[in-house]
Order: C-alpha cells, then structure tokens, then sequence
C-alpha cells in the first residue's frame, strides 16, 4: 500500500504555479496564463490599473509586438508567498519596435520577476525587472560596449 504523497507547502504551490503561468505564456495560452493571477492584481513595477485585465493586457501586446517570444525561466527560488524569477527571453524582431523597422534578427534579454502570491495560489502582486538596454543595443538604437 503506498501512502499519499505530503501535500506540496505553500512556497512549492505557488513555484509550480509560477512555472506553469509562464508555460501558459510560452503556448500563447493567455487566458490560461491570465487564471494564475488573482482578479485582483496589481503590477507594482511601473503605474498600472489593478486588475487581472491589466496583466493580460500586457501578455497580449507582449505576443503582438514579439511573435514566437518564449521565456525560459533559469532559477526559480520560492519562500512562503513569495517567488523570484531570473529569465532570458527570445524573439525575432519581425515587427517594428521602437520606431526600429523589423531586423528578422533573434533578440535576447533577461529579465528578474518578483511575485506575491495569496492563500489560493494566485498572484496579487508583481514586480519587474527588464533589461532594456539590451534591447535597444541588439536593435542597434545604442552602441554597446
């Protein structure tokens, strides 16, 4: 007789759904990506309307601006109801972006996500971090190093 596995802890629920937001994501799957967030939300790392709306808003023109964009989150480090993110996204530049006709080029970043999650499970809080420089070098608008 095998015994039932010890439920996952809270910071292991919300890593996994964490993981599985940015899977959704990845699938252009937003909807599904939109359900991990609470609907409530907020986006506490520039001004924005509360709302789950907003952040499928976001993923929405992330998609339009950036066909085929994938996020592959490199570490994922969760505790109590918090999850931390570092990832590296590509895209091909296929349409204009920042006045920059499409280069049909592969573009890298990375980014770190901060999120808090509530008793369910579900994000209520996020914070982003974005290397835009990075960007705007491999869209040729700054000269790098």
């Amino acid at each position: 007789m095998m015994d039932n596995p010890a439920p996952l802890s809270i910071a292991a629920r919300n890593k996994k759904n964490y993981l599985a937001a940015k899977q959704a994501f990845n699938e252009n799957r937003i909807d599904d990506c939109a359900g991990f967030y609470a609907p409530d939300h907020q986006i506490k790392s520039r001004p924005a309307e509360k709302g789950r709306q907003e952040i499928r808003k976001f993923f929405e023109t992330l998609h339009a601006t950036w066909p085929g964009l994938r996020i592959d989150v490199e570490h994922a480090l969760a505790e109590d109801d918090w999850v931390m993110g570092h990832s590296r996204t590509t895209a091909t530049h296929s349409k204009a972006v920042l006045g920059v006709a499409p280069t049909n080029r592969r573009i890298e970043k990375v980014f770190w996500d901060l999120h808090r999650f509530d008793a369910a499970g579900l994000i209520v809080e996020s914070w982003n971090l974005t290397d835009s420089l990075a960007i705007m070098q491999q869209l040729g608008l700054v000269k790098g190093p």
